[in-house]
C-alpha cells in the first residue's frame, strides 16, 4: 500500500513539473506569433461622364400651323368650313366681298382689248405703207412712223396684260384656301364682319406632324444637340413616346425655346398637356460604389482609400447622384484610379495596413 501512495506521489510530482514548463514557455511563443492583417474588398474610383435626367412640361400642336388672312379688306361673304373640319391642300375655306375687285378686272380686261384692236389697225397700216414704199409711192419716214407707233402700242399691251393679271390674281385671292392638309382648329371671325387685311379668319393645325415647345434654362440648352431623343409622356399617363430634340432655340435672358418631335401616330390629342424628359450631358464625375461611403446621409461622409503600401487613408467627399449602385462623389483627397475599400471599414483606422482580396 505505502509502495502504491509513493508511486502516485511520485506522477503527481512529474505532471506538476511538466506543467510548469509548459508555462514558462508560453510568453515566448506569443512574442513569436504574427497578427493577422485584416482582409478587405475594394474598386476602382472610376471617371465618367454625367447624365442628368430632366423634365419639363409642353402643350402637344401641330408641326405646321397657319392662321389664313385676306390680303384686303371687305366682308367676309361665305364660310366654307366648321371647327374640327379635315381639308385638302388647296380646298376652299372662305370668300371675301370687296366691290372694288371685280370693276378693276373688267377695266384691264377692256384696256386689253382695246390695245389688241389698236395694233390690229396698226399692223394693216405697216403693211399698206410698207407696200407703197416698196412702189415707192410713199416715203420711208412714214414707214418708221407707223412701226414705231405699233412697237409702243405692243409695250403697253404688255403692261395692261401685266394689270389685267395682277385685277384676276387679287380676284382669286378673294376666296381663301388651304395651304396644307390640315385641321381647322378655331373660327375667328363670323359670315358678315368685316375683316381688315392680314386680320385671321380662322386656325389651321396640319395633320403632317406633331411636337413639343419647352422651355429650357440657358445653361441646359447649350448641353443639347439636334437628334438626341426625348422622352414625352401625358401628364395623367403613364405612355411614353420616344421624341427627338430637332431645334435649339437661341436663349433669350433665362430660357431656350426646344422643339420635340414626336410620331403622328403615337401622339397625345392636341392641346394635351405633356411632361417631357430630356437626359442631359454633364461634365464628367468620380464614381465610387455606394458601399464605399461612410455615413453618406450624415454630416461627414468618406471613403477609406488604399495607398500604394495597402494603407489606409481617410478622404472626406460629398456624395452626389446615384446611378446602378455607384454614387458620383466629390473630394479633393480622392482622384480616378484610386483604390477605396468597399468592404469591412467598421475596424479599420487610418494608418492601417490591410490585405486586398481579390
Amino acid at each position: 500500500m505505502r509502495r502504491v501512495k509513493g508511486a502516485s506521489l511520485a506522477v503527481s510530482l512529474m505532471l506538476s513539473a511538466a506543467l510548469l514548463g509548459g508555462c514558462g514557455d508560453t510568453p515566448a511563443s506569443i512574442e513569436r506569433a504574427e497578427v493577422p492583417l485584416p482582409s478587405v474588398r475594394s474598386e476602382t474610383v472610376r471617371l465618367e461622364p454625367d447624365e442628368m435626367s430632366q423634365r419639363f412640361p409642353g402643350t402637344v400642336r401641330a408641326s405646321e400651323r397657319a392662321a389664313p388672312a385676306f390680303l384686303h379688306g371687305g366682308v367676309l361673304r361665305e364660310r366654307q368650313v366648321v371647327r374640327g373640319q379635315r381639308v385638302e391642300r388647296g380646298e376652299p375655306l372662305a370668300t371675301l366681298h370687296n366691290p372694288a375687285m371685280a370693276p378693276t378686272l373688267a377695266a384691264a380686261e377692256a384696256r386689253v382689248r382695246e390695245l389688241d384692236a389698236g395694233l390690229s389697225r396698226l399692223g394693216r397700216d405697216v403693211e399698206r405703207a410698207r407696200t407703197l414704199r416698196e412702189r415707192n409711192l410713199s416715203a420711208e419716214e412714214e414707214l418708221d412712223r407707223l412701226r414705231a407707233e405699233r412697237e409702243a402700242l405692243a409695250q403697253a399691251r404688255e403692261q395692261a396684260l401685266a394689270r389685267r393679271d395682277e385685277a384676276r390674281a387679287q380676284l382669286e385671292e378673294l376666296t381663301l384656301r388651304a395651304p396644307f392638309a390640315a385641321e381647322v382648329t378655331d373660327l375667328d371671325v363670323e359670315p358678315g364682319d368685316f375683316v381688315a387685311a392680314g386680320q385671321p379668319i380662322l386656325q389651321l393645325a396640319g395633320v403632317a406632324g406633331r411636337e413639343v415647345e419647352i422651355r429650357v434654362p440657358a445653361h441646359l440648352a447649350a448641353r443639347l444637340e439636334p437628334g438626341q431623343t426625348a422622352s414625352v409622356a401625358p401628364t395623367f399617363d403613364a405612355q411614353r413616346i420616344v421624341g427627338e430634340v430637332v431645334h435649339i432655340g437661341r436663349a433669350g435672358e433665362t430660357l431656350a425655346p426646344i422643339i420635340v418631335s414626336i410620331p403622328t401616330e403615337s401622339a397625345p390629342a392636341l392641346g394635351e398637356p405633356v411632361r417631357v424628359r430630356l437626359e442631359i450631358a454633364a461634365p464628367p464625375v468620380m464614381r465610387v460604389p455606394l458601399a464605399a461611403v461612410v455615413d453618406p446621409a450624415g454630416s461627414a461622409p468618406y471613403v477609406l482609400a488604399l495607398n500604394d503600401d495597402d494603407t489606409i487613408r481617410r478622404a472626406p467627399v460629398t456624395p452626389g447622384r446615384l446611378a446602378g449602385g455607384w454614387v458620383s462623389v466629390n473630394g479633393e483627397g480622392l482622384a480616378p484610379g484610386d483604390r477605396v475599400v468597399t468592404a469591412g471599414q467598421g475596424r479599420l483606422e487610418a494608418g492601417m495596413r490591410v490585405r486586398v482580396l481579390p
